[in-house]
């Protein structure tokens, strides 16, 4: 291949390799067209590439050092001691390449290592050059006499170096391109997430009732308000008339019960007044004694006088006449001191009488005087209490005016509100339609990122599974709502879906069919396809209290299917 100027260049035809490779490789190598010759010329280099190896790293490594973002990438995730390691093993490795499932896996780890750490490819095949740098001079210089063993050589320096490129380049963009759907699909599930525009149309439905009831009850108690403002109003009009009668009243009940308090004196003055007349009565009394002790006295003379007349015969008749009348006269006397006395005990007790009836009315009088200068102060505090209930009944009936203003308000904002909640009704629809609308989108660009990915790993294609599960259900509950279509032939059973398919593919592959978790997948998702159908024919038949209840039992599976996914996922790995 490396001639003279004006010389013809020699090109062997394309023939199948006869190296033996992993099925992956099989492309790869016959562009290449590589063979077992070009791995057997690579151990010519062995020599040549241990006693280059320090130097080759060592450049490498000083070359990256002077790029900071680099060496910032490098140390975020490793160090240059560890790479060093790698590397030279990696050098070490050309010479005995063997193309097997160990090989690609090993220039895959590569590429998804720089993939992971951010290492763009370009740096990655720039170092590459460290190589050619110090192998094809030595090179050169041991084959220069055998030029078409030195062309032999180098060519099959690069055609390993070219296809440890592809792999890596490839296993790079394979893990980027995962990336892009990664991040496609996370995306994806936060949009899916938000499914709760049912639920939310439902409460601001509910709401939006409630507040109409409110309102019609604000209109009422408005009404009712300006009802009792009124009746507020009246109250205190007529508690202030209340209060001018109770004035007046405690006036007049006053001045009564002053006179009441003064009859009590003039009763008591009475009281004194009989005391003296029984005394005047009791001293009469002695006077009468004193007469009637008189009366007998003469009554007794006059006896004694009428024998000693008797004994004088005619010369005492005369003296007889006069005793005789004096005797009547003591008689007549003592009859009426006896008719006195009869009468001073009458009157005397009738005085006693009217002593001890004085006594019990002084004795009332006096209780009633207290009661009735207890009621007086009571009177007060009613009088004060009215006129106290009358100043609340006003500040009541002003209160109650600027409520009912505030219910008018209130009444008004309740309206307003209404307005406003069917306007957020209007906006979360026209959301949830947005919402759909963007998850149909990122759905779109993650379909086309996965058609352009040509190998996916095992725990990647779980990834992208578990992703399109919940997308299947997320389809169903916009079909709910009315912003997804769904014609019945796309209700596809559990064995056509992508999981599905996947499914019936590794049962034949017995490093994932015989795992624990595997197992464990079939029958929740064969009920996840099947309640679907159910939700779908619910829907159809206008049954949504049905569909929504059954929808409800669909998360409850795929949650069980979403955790199996998830430690299957664990388990591949």
């Amino acid at each position: 291949m490396f001639g003279k100027r004006g010389a013809q260049t020699v090109t062997a035809s394309i023939q199948k390799s006869d190296v033996q490779m992993s099925d992956q490789l099989t492309g790869k190598v016959h562009f290449l067209q590589m063979n077992q010759t070009d791995l057997d010329r690579l151990k010519q280099i062995e020599p040549l590439l241990a006693e280059h190896l320090e130097s080759i790293t060592e450049r490498h490594y000083h070359m990256l050092r002077q790029y900071s973002h680099l060496m910032q990438t490098i140390e975020t995730h490793t160090t240059v001691d560890r790479l060093a390691v790698s590397f030279r093993h990696y050098l070490q490795s050309l010479p005995h390449a063997k193309l097997d499932d160990a090989y690609v896996a090993g220039r895959r780890k590569i590429g998804e290592v720089h993939s992971k750490i951010g290492l763009a490819p370009e740096w990655y095949t720039g170092s590459y050059l460290r190589v050619y740098e110090y192998l094809i001079p030595a090179i050169v210089n041991t084959y220069s006499k055998r030029p078409q063993e030195l062309s032999s050589v180098l060519l099959a320096l690069m055609k390993i170096i070219t296809l440890d490129s592809q792999i890596v380049l490839q296993s790079y963009q394979e893990d980027n391109d995962y990336k892009v759907i990664d991040r496609l699909g996370e995306v994806l599930e936060l949009v899916i997430q938000i499914d709760k525009f049912k639920h939310v149309l439902d409460t601001l439905e509910d709401t939006t009732e409630e507040a109409g009831n409110v309102g019609s009850a604000a209109e009422q108690l408005s009404e009712s308000v300006q009802k009792v403002a009124q009746s507020a109003v009246s109250v205190a009009e007529s508690a202030s008339t209340t209060i001018e009668q109770a004035t007046m009243g405690k006036d007049i009940i006053q001045d009564s019960l002053t006179s009441f308090l003064s009859m009590a004196d003039e009763l008591q003055e009475m009281q004194t007044k009989t005391s003296q007349l029984m005394t005047s009565i009791a001293e009469v009394s002695q006077v009468v004694q004193v007469i009637r002790n008189i009366a007998d006295q003469t009554n007794l003379l006059a006896l004694n006088a009428s024998i000693e007349a008797a004994r004088a015969n005619e010369h005492g008749r005369g003296f007889a006449i006069v005793a005789d009348e004096v005797r009547k006269l003591a008689e007549q006397t003592k009859q009426s001191v006896q008719s006195i006395t009869a009468t001073i005990n009458n009157v005397q007790n009738e005085a006693v009488q009217v002593k001890e009836t004085a006594t019990l009315m002084s004795d009332h009088f006096n209780d009633k005087v207290m009661q009735t200068r207890d009621a007086i102060g009571i009177l007060g505090d009613i009088v004060q209490n009215i006129e106290a209930v009358g100043h609340s009944t006003g500040h009541i009936a002003a209160l109650a005016q600027e409520q009912s203003a505030a219910t008018d308000d209130i009444s008004m904002r309740i309206s307003q509100v209404l307005t406003n909640m069917e306007q957020v009704s209007s906006h979360v629809s026209n959301v949830g339609k947005n919402v759909y609308n963007v998850g149909a989108g990122i759905n779109s660009l993650h379909k086309l990122s996965i058609t352009q990915t040509s190998h996916i790993k095992t725990k990647h294609y779980l990834r992208i599974v578990k992703t399109d599960h919940l997308l299947w259900r997320w389809w169903l509950y916009n079909f709910m709502l009315g912003y997804h279509h769904i014609d019945e032939k796309e209700l596809v059973d559990h064995h056509q879906c992508r999981l599905g398919i996947w499914y019936d593919e590794a049962l034949n592959n017995p490093s994932v069919s015989t795992l624990p978790s595997f197992k464990q997948l079939e029958a929740p998702h064969r009920q996840f396809h099947e309640t679907v159908r159910r939700i779908y024919q619910f829907v159809k038949q206008g049954k949504l209290e049905e569909a929504e209840a059954t929808f409800d039992t669909l998360e409850e599976i795929s949650q069980r299917i979403l955790s199996v996914l998830d430690q299957l996922a664990t388990e591949v790995s």
